[in-house]
């Protein structure tokens, strides 16, 4: 028998173990964002040419925008945000967001509108540390 797989954002939120965890609405809000994030091509996108931008303006923007424009379904937000930021997760962050996407909408967009910036500085803050230790990781198995 298998075990279950764990998570992709439970992975990469253990990169970070100094932020408390968040739960609830503004948890769901946080592994949407990261899962955002991770489903972007780094390597052939528009947002890969404005990275300087990318976590001061085109994330938080666009995140906060599609917020008013997704009326009161997470889905809909997903969609809007997704498309924007060329944003395409892999199958198991696939498996993952449609957990996601299934919890109670409102309170969840509005924690995002209403904490558009910890919640960016928070994924930005994970996506270091996961990048840091990755790089770790491979520096010790070479």
């Amino acid at each position: 028998m298998s075990s279950p797989r764990q998570a992709p954002t439970t992975t990469w939120l253990a990169a970070a173990p100094e932020l408390p965890p968040l739960d609830g609405p503004a948890g769901t809000a946080e592994r949407l964002l990261l899962l955002l994030h991770y489903g972007i091509d780094w390597d052939h996108s528009w947002v890969a040419s404005r990275r300087s931008t990318y976590w001061d303006h085109h994330l938080p923007d666009r995140i906060r925008i599609a917020t008013y424009r997704s009326g009161s379904s997470l889905d809909r937000w997903w969609g809007l945000v997704a498309e924007q930021l060329e944003s395409v997760p892999n199958l198991d962050q696939r498996r993952e967001l449609t957990i996601l996407l299934r919890e109670p909408a409102k309170p969840v967009l509005t924690v995002m509108r209403l904490s558009t910036k910890a919640l960016v500085l928070r994924t930005q803050i994970i996506a270091a540390a996961y990048r840091k230790a990755r790089r770790a990781e491979k520096a010790g198995s070479s």
